[in-house]
Parts: structure tokens; sequence; C-alpha cells
């Protein structure tokens, strides 16, 4: 079944942007690293989100009305929440976790907002601020910015900044860098991103493989994720594989400043393997 899931989100993430479904994508990855589960029922309670509120946003006449009123059914009525007491639990990157308690990380909660929004027909996009993960809506020239962490706090520009504790002076350059709008890929690994990180702190090696794995679907250029799959790899005991990665890695990267340590753990299961045959 797994190798099911890994074909399927590798077809999703062959889509183009508008075609691809963020939170299908989510799904996909949440059971490949956790368990099986019914992919459509959570979709269909995004669907049930939209239903409760849609005839009253749609005779909201602005964007920033729509919002308020969105706002107001996530975190009033529906009680979504940042999880700020247990920020680092694997759960709050997996949709259906955070479907099912209401709470989630910046990113996480940002995709159900996005999700939302889109149904509700709203200009809404995601924008990845360094070390934190917020919603934009409207036109890129005048958007509204909202925290979806922090129960859709509504921030300007400034509080932007402030959040990524930016100068004033690099103003034009974080503009140009991180408020503009994300990719659906880009959220994607950003959130495997964040798992892989949990998983290796934890030395919990086998869902950091597949997390690494699946990384490498979403951008396949990412070079050093290559590395870091041989290196699990190695640490699982799959060395022909893991010798494949580095190897690899190293053809790509050869002056890489640990090239001489990885070439001495490629001797090493070179030298396994030897044994094993």
């Amino acid at each position: 079944m797994s190798s099911q899931l890994k074909e399927t989100f590798q077809r999703e993430l062959a889509k183009r942007e508008e075609q691809l479904n963020l939170a299908y994508a989510n799904l996909l990855f949440s059971e490949y690293l956790t368990e099986p589960f019914d992919l459509a029922y959570y979709l269909s309670l995004l669907d049930d989100m939209v239903d409760q509120i849609w005839q009253s946003v749609a005779a909201l006449g602005t964007s920033r009305e729509a919002v308020e009123r969105l706002n107001q059914h996530l975190f009033e009525d529906l009680k979504f929440r940042g999880n700020a007491s247990d920020y680092y639990n694997a759960g709050n990157s997996f949709l259906h976790r955070v479907l099912e308690l209401r709470t989630g990380i910046p990113i996480s909660l940002s995709l159900v907002y996005l999700e939302i929004g889109w149904r509700l027909g709203l200009p809404v996009w995601g924008v990845g601020l360094p070390g934190h993960f917020i919603v934009g809506c409207g036109e890129p020239a005048e958007p509204i910015f909202i925290d979806v962490f922090n129960r859709g706090r509504l921030l300007s520009e400034d509080d932007c900044m402030n959040l990524a504790r930016v100068s004033s002076a690099s103003r034009s350059q974080f503009k140009k860098r991180f408020l503009r709008p994300v990719s659906k890929k880009a959220m994607l690994y950003r959130m495997l991103l964040n798992l892989k990180q949990i998983y290796v702190k934890a030395e919990n090696w086998e869902p950091a493989y597949k997390t690494v794995d699946l990384m490498l679907v979403v951008a396949p250029d990412q070079s050093t994720e290559l590395r870091d799959r041989g290196l699990i790899g190695y640490r699982l005991e799959q060395l022909q594989q893991a010798a494949f990665d580095l190897q690899r890695y190293l053809f790509l990267n050869p002056h890489t400043p640990d090239a001489a340590w990885l070439k001495q753990r490629l001797e090493e299961m070179e030298q396994e393997l030897l044994r094993l045959n």
C-alpha cells in the first residue's frame, strides 16, 4: 500500500500548480507516514466547513469582510488554534490530525485556511516568512496578511517584518523574497522538511527516510536530500541504495566540504556489502 501511496503522490505532484490539490497531496503523505485512513472523509470535512458559511461570505462586498467572516468561523465557531504547547509534535503537519484536533502549526493551519478560502472563491495565497507561515489575501499590490496560527490576526507589512525580525533597511528585498505567493509544491516541501527535522532529532530513522524520499519527489533537484537519504539509509542498513545515493550526491557535488567524510562512509558500506555477498 505504501508504494501505491507514493506513486499517487508522484502523480499529483506532476500536475501543474493550478491543478495540484494541496489538501489531497498532504493527506497522501500523511497516510504514507502514519496509518491507513479514509482520505475522502477528510476532504469532505473541508467541503462541510465551506457549506456552513458559503451564503454569508457570498453576501459580503470585500475581501476583508470575507476574511473576517472566515476568521470568525474557523477560530470562534470551530475553535481552530495554534498548538503552542506541543509545537514539535509530528501530528501538527498531518492534515487529518489537524482537522480532527483542530490544532496545528502555522503552515498546516494555513493549508486549512487556503483550502477553505479557495473553495469560497477568495484570492488567498501562502506566504512563507522565515520561521513562520501566514496567508495573504487580495491583490499582491495591496494584500491583507493573516496570521492563522494566532487566530487569524490581521498583519500589516511592518508586522510581517517584525515577525521575521527583518530591519526596515531590508524592506524592499524582504517584500520581493518573502511576501510574494509561494507555490503549493514549496508548501509541501516545507511541511516535509519540518517532519524530517522532527524525526531526525528523535532519531526515528524509518519515517525520516520515508520523509526525505518524499521530499525528493517534490524537489528532485535538492541534492542535499539525496545525501541525507543516503546517510539515513546507512543507519537503516539499506546499504546498496544508501551507497547509490551518496555516490550520486558526490558526482553532483564533487567539491562539497564533506566529500572526504562521505567517501569514508562509502568505503565502509562497500566493505560491508562485500562481506554480506
